[in-house]
């Protein structure tokens, strides 16, 4: 039998039984099923406690001639547990070692042009761009996973030359979540 197939079997087991169990009876069946679950190594840290940590940010104003490197601050913050975004420099700092999935997307207007890349620590992991767009909207999104240690910074910034036009409220926005622990 596969891990997964045992362990859902031991819950299946012991959901059933704790129904019909004294208190005294529970902890020690509860111990028995602990140990079960340590015997085919899985083992929940820290007494199961998961820490959620997510931010969901997007852009507060339009920007327009935004100069080359400028860190783009995401300041309408919807969602920010662990507080890890801050929306006065733009930076995400991982509050936490972890493997994180960070998503980014702009739209821009009739002749915009704008290049975005994503920056963990000083270093760019991912760009995304529209060049001289031609319609009325065109919108461009990316995405990043990457491996972070407690501390460490990511953020979007412009790149190769100024930022024409990138507008604001939902169009344009910043988010980012752990996925697990490293």
């Amino acid at each position: 039998m596969s891990v997964a197939f045992r362990l859902l079997f031991i819950l299946c087991f012991s959901m059933h039984r704790v129904i019909s169990t004294s208190h005294s009876k529970f902890v020690e069946d509860m111990n028995g099923y602990r140990s079960a679950c340590k015997s085919i190594g899985w083992e929940p840290k820290q007494g199961c406690k998961i820490s959620v940590i997510a931010f969901h940010a997007s852009l507060k104003n339009d920007l327009s001639n935004v100069p080359v490197n400028t860190i783009i601050k995401f300041e309408k913050v919807k969602l920010n547990k662990g507080n890890g975004y801050d929306p006065a420099t733009g930076v995400f700092i991982a509050p936490e070692d972890g493997v994180y999935s960070f998503a980014w997307s702009f739209i821009t207007s009739k002749g915009g042009t704008v290049y975005l890349a994503a920056v963990v620590d000083n270093q760019v992991q991912a760009n995304t761009c529209i060049d001289n767009q031609m319609s009325r909207h065109v919108n461009a999104s990316g995405h990043l996973i990457v491996e972070l240690r407690k501390g460490k910074k990511v953020w979007l910034k412009t790149m190769y030359h100024s930022s024409t036009n990138i507008q604001a409220l939902y169009f344009t926005y910043f988010s980012g979540h752990k996925i697990n622990s490293s």
